[in-house]
Order: structure tokens, then C-alpha cells, then sequence
């Protein structure tokens, strides 16, 4: 048997381990709050630890890193505060045949990111990049370059455990290792941040306007809260698209539906909101100037460089090399790829890939884009106040996914373009998903009067508890299997069959 399937089984065995310390914590109060603190500790480390080991066992797979890097030349060289995206060039994918650590840069290939500058400004003093005496060959240390970026994603994760380990009852330590499990199970999260990516940076201002929309929820609406959001979002719009509509219009919701229940605009919308508000005239300069270069706010390569489009990108196909779909035939393929590249490393040239949306390996996964949706028909058992906003991330990410299919339906009716159904882009708000599920869980659970700081009962009638008991023992079971199998479908899952 080889190391990696041994890792794998005891990658497995441990988290069984973990279950087993679960229902020990949750019965006996000493204990339990280191517990559960060096679960949220084990899951980094463990997260990180995936990232380091994609870094240096499959360092070529991150989606468009040689992008990123070019990028980041392009402003270290020029300069810019807001590049001239059509002035971008690229590097080669492959390193020149003479050394290990230099690249080509052709200044005939356009650059078909056109991602907001946010990120690549901070990666450009990350250093890293070096020019040679040829007029085109660089010299990049990419490990350098992908630890620093991996460390803006460790910061992500940071923030996207804080929010379960800061909300989620305390006294329930299942309710911790399903939400930490649920958040941390997508396998691209991993393996594409172990590379040069923009992503990285935006789970960071999503996680930070999540939290403002968490606290506006909780009542909590002094200047603090109204500069998450407002900074959340600013900086999401200088860092990506994507996630910038996702957190937009999750905090649209809460807002709209705050104003409804609470029938006062004045409560939701205050002076503090009102200080906070100039922080989106910088984002707001970035759009209006990239909006009068190229009338749009979100140029593609097809805006930029028409003809190096139509020419040699990928985002083109040629008429008689396309695939024909009919809406129907074309709607299946679109979800089974999502899907796919939900719970598998699906990548070119990359065989560690899943091929069965319904496998015990996958479904779980995709299963956590529906478990939220319940909580429209339940009530949380401890933090009611999580609802609207786990509720409203939910619905940002069905709407952007609409959006998205749209726009890769019509990309496909007009260039024959089959792609543009890549599941990363919603893991900024993969909190809502976590949350949604854990709350979702939590609130199955039947009164049993057990009061776990005392240990002690208020029902009288037994056979009452004891019915109460045996249900509550069965979600427990369901909860801690289901977490279980989205922990084996991550990792551990490719340690063994690849």
C-alpha cells in the first residue's frame, strides 16, 4: 500500500477519533472549550496543509496562475494604479528549456485577465519577479510568490472559521466540527489557492462583509459594522467581479428585508452608515474610469483584443469544431460540470478528477447548495439572528449563478464556448452554505430539558425524554456521518484513489 492511501486511512480514522471526542464534550462540560478550539486550530493547520502539499506536488494545476504572474508584472513594470488591459501580455506556461525558474514573456499574446488591480498591487511588493539581459526571458520565483498569496488565504480562513466558532452554541461541539467540515470540504478551495490567484484575497473581503452583515443582523449597527460591510465591499470590487455581486447582493437582501420587517429605514440605514459610505468612491473611480476606456465594467479579452479572440482564445470555437446542445441537453451538461468541479479537481491534463455528480463522494458536497434553503421553513434553535444573513448569502449565490449561467449560455449560442461553469467563484460566500447546513441540523433537534452546563433535566416523563433522546441521537448520527463523508470526499478521497 502506498503512503498516500495510508495517509489517506489515517486521515479518516482521525476524524473518526474526533467524532468519538465529540459525543464526550458534548456530555462533559470540562474540556470542552479547549476542544473546540483546537478543532478550529486543526482545521487550518489541516487546510493550509493541503495547500502547501498541491504547492509542491502539483505546482502547474492552478486555474490561470501564469495569468496572475503576468499580471503582476504588467503593474510592477508599468507602474499603473489601473492598468491598460489591452497593453498585457503574457508569460508561457512552461519554463525555458535552459533553467527551471525562467519564463517567456510574449509580448504578441494579450492577457485575458481583466480582473480589478486590488491584488496584483499587493503582489507586486511581494517580489519575486526579475528581469533578465534578454529582452524577454523573467526570472520568477513562484513559490514566493504563491506562499505570500497562500498567506492571504490563510487570513480568509481565519475569518471564515471565526464566524462559526464565534456564533455556533458552544455547548454543542458537533455543531462546530459540521460547520468547520462543511466550509473546508469544497477540494479546489485547497488546490487553487496553492497557486497565484485573486481568489485568495477575495474570500478575505467577502469573510469581512459576511461578518458586518452578521453583526447588522445581530443588531449590532454602530460605525464597526457599517465599515465591514461598506469595506467588505469596496475592496471586493477592487479585487473581483464575482465576488463583489455575491457580497452586493447579499447585503441588498438583508438590507431590503430589514427595512420590510422592521418598517423603518432609519433603523437599518444610519449616520454611521452614512460615514462608512465614502469608502466606495475609490471602487466607484475604478469603475467610471475602466467603464469610459472600454464601456463596460467588467471587460473581457473580446473587448480588449478583439482579434487576438476571434485568433488563438480558447473563449472561440471555431464553427465546424463545435459542439451542438439543445437548451435542455445544454442545461445538463452546464450542471454536471459545475457540479464536478464542486466536489473534483477537474483540470486539464489532471486525471485526479471525479466523474459521477450522485457518488457517495460527491452528492454531500452538492447537497450543501440545498440544505440552506430549509431555513426558510425552520426556526435556528440557538442564534435566530443568523438566519437572514446565512438565508441572503444562499440567495446571492442562486442569483449570481443564474447570472452566470446566462451569460455562458449566450457565450455558448454565439462563440461555441462550452466553458464558464467553474464552481470557484462561489467560494467566497461558501459560508452561507456551511452555516446553512449546521443551523439547518441544529434545528431538528428535540427538547429534551438537559441542561449540559449542569447535567441535569427539566421533562418528567420518560418515555417523553427518552423519545426525545433516541431523535436527537439520530441527527446527531446523520450530521456527524454526513460530515464524515464531506471530509472523505475532500482529501483523503484523492490520497486514496489517485
Amino acid at each position: 500500500m502506498s503512503a498516500f492511501k495510508i495517509t489517506g486511512l489515517l486521515l479518516i480514522a482521525a476524524f473518526i477519533f474526533i467524532i468519538i471526542q465529540v459525543y464526550y464534550y458534548a456530555i462533559n462540560k470540562q474540556g470542552r472549550r479547549l476542544f473546540i478550539n483546537l478543532l478550529y486550530l486543526l482545521t487550518i493547520v489541516y487546510i493550509i496543509s493541503q495547500s502547501v502539499f498541491y504547492a509542491n506536488s502539483l505546482p502547474d494545476y492552478s486555474p490561470d496562475e501564469m495569468a496572475h504572474i503576468s499580471y503582476i508584472y504588467y503593474i510592477k513594470n508599468t507602474g499603473e494604479i489601473i492598468p491598460h488591459f489591452e497593453n498585457m501580455n503574457m508569460f508561457s506556461n512552461e519554463n525555458a528549456k535552459w533553467t527551471t525558474d525562467c519564463y517567456v514573456y510574449h509580448h504578441d499574446i494579450v492577457n485575458y485577465l481583466c480582473h480589478p488591480p486590488l491584488y496584483y498591487q499587493i503582489m507586486g511588493l511581494v517580489g519575486g519577479i526579475n528581469d533578465t539581459e534578454s529582452a524577454i526571458v523573467v526570472q520568477i520565483d513562484k513559490m514566493r510568490l504563491r506562499y505570500f498569496s497562500l498567506f492571504i488565504f490563510a487570513v480568509g480562513v481565519c475569518l471564515l472559521l471565526y464566524i462559526g466558532y464565534s456564533r455556533l452554541d458552544k455547548s454543542k461541539p458537533w455543531l462546530h466540527l459540521m460547520y468547520t467540515s462543511s466550509v473546508t470540504c469544497v477540494p479546489i478551495m485547497a488546490f487553487e489557492m496553492c497557486g497565484v490567484t485573486n481568489d485568495s484575497l477575495a474570500l478575505v473581503t467577502s469573510c469581512l462583509c459576511a461578518i458586518g452583515l452578521i453583526r447588522f443582523c445581530e443588531a449590532k449597527r454602530n460605525l464597526l459594522t457599517y465599515f465591514l460591510i461598506m469595506f467588505g465591499i469596496a475592496t471586493s470590487l477592487l479585487t473581483k467581479m464575482t465576488a463583489a455581486t455575491l457580497c452586493i447582493l447579499m447585503a441588498l437582501i438583508v438590507l431590503i428585508v430589514s427595512i420590510i420587517t422592521e418598517r423603518s429605514v432609519t433603523k437599518s440605514i444610519k449616520k454611521e452608515f452614512w460615514i462608512c459610505a465614502p469608502l466606495l468612491i475609490i471602487p466607484g473611480i475604478y469603475i467610471a474610469i475602466i467603464y469610459s476606456r472600454y464601456g463596460t465594467i467588467q471587460p473581457t479579452l473580446a473587448h480588449i483584443a478583439s482579434e487576438e479572440y476571434y485568433r488563438r482564445s480558447f473563449f472561440y470555437t471555431l464553427p465546424e469544431n463545435r459542439v451542438s446542445f439543445g437548451f435542455l441537453e445544454y442545461l445538463g451538461t452546464y450542471l454536471n460540470n459545475f457540479f464536478l468541479s464542486w466536489s473534483g479537481l477537474v483540470l486539464e491534463d489532471l486525471v485526479a478528477s471525479k466523474v459521477n455528480p450522485l457518488a457517495i463522494s460527491t452528492l454531500p458536497m452538492e447537497l450543501l447548495w440545498i440544505l440552506p434553503s430549509f431555513l426558510f421553513f425552520v426556526k435556528p434553535k440557538h442564534n435566530n439572528s443568523l438566519k437572514l444573513p446565512v438565508l441572503a448569502g444562499w440567495g446571492a449565490m442562486i442569483i449570481t449563478f443564474i447570472i452566470q449561467f446566462k451569460n455562458a449560455y449566450g457565450l455558448y449560442l454565439r462563440n461555441g464556448y462550452t466553458g464558464g461553469s467553474q464552481a470557484r467563484y462561489y467560494l467566497p460566500l461558501i459560508f452561507a452554505l456551511g452555516l446553512g447546513a449546521t443551523l439547518l441540523f441544529e434545528s431538528l433537534l428535540k427538547d429534551t430539558g438537559f441542561n449540559s452546563e449542569t447535567s441535569e433535566t427539566t421533562i418528567s416523563n420518560i418515555k417523553e425524554y427518552r423519545r426525545n433522546v433516541l431523535c436527537n441521537e439520530l441527527i446527531y448520527l446523520v450530521a456527524l456521518a454526513y460530515s464524515l463523508l464531506l471530509f472523505y470526499g475532500n482529501f483523503p478521497f484523492f490520497l486514496l484513489h489517485y
